[in-house]
């Protein structure tokens, strides 16, 4: 069985869709790839999934400018551990510090494949355990959001496979830096994914 990732994007700020059709349009069941975008050419990645991917957007955005992620400079190093005693230490610095979450949300972009064009909503899950498998084996900088994902066992050979008609060529380069450009291939009842073919 082939569940087709036909990607989209990007979206972010300077360029989220605002028409309530619009932002209907795309906030649907959804597999998702957030990137940020260094200087030298870093890339910072989070593989995620979400029943409304408009609405995870907005979360990821608005954990970064409210202080709940750490914030990093232009080349991407973390400029301090999280944690509620560090957020003090910012709001302290709040004139300094507040530029910064500016710039992470700006450089924060959305790559997404949506359930209805390719794949049922029960399979969200192992799309999401699949493609994070595939990014730590890829990226030369591990995902943002590294943990174990029990997609559950399947009766049937999966492939997945990515479709980058809707995107253009930097962004297809982008998301196979993340992922790569071959089919995972995942056999019958396999119930743990610790290699990704």
């Amino acid at each position: 069985m082939d569940l087709s990732l036909c990607w989209r994007g990007p979206v972010g700020a300077g360029n989220f869709p605002t028409d309530p059709e619009s932002v209907d349009a795309i906030n649907q069941a959804g597999i998702y790839i957030r990137l940020k975008l260094y200087e030298g050419g870093r890339t910072i990645a989070y593989v995620g999934q979400s029943g409304h991917l408009m609405t995870r957007f907005d979360q990821h955005l608005t954990r970064l400018l409210s202080l709940h992620q750490p914030l990093r400079d232009a080349s991407g190093h973390v400029l301090g551990p999280p944690g509620v005693e560090n957020r003090f230490g910012t709001f302290n610095e709040i004139i300094t510090v507040a530029p910064l979450a500016i710039e992470e949300v700006l450089r924060t972009r959305f790559y997404f494949a949506m359930s209805e064009d390719g794949f049922d909503v029960d399979y969200l899950t192992l799309i999401e355990a699949m493609l994070k498998a595939r990014a730590e084996q890829i990226m030369h900088e591990q995902p943002e959001n590294i943990q174990g994902i029990n997609p559950g066992e399947f009766d049937h050979d999966i492939s997945i496979v990515s479709d980058f008609a809707d995107v253009d060529a930097s962004g297809q380069q982008l998301i196979e830096s993340i992922i790569g450009n071959t089919a995972i291939e995942i056999p019958s009842a396999q119930e743990l994914f610790a290699h990704v073919d």
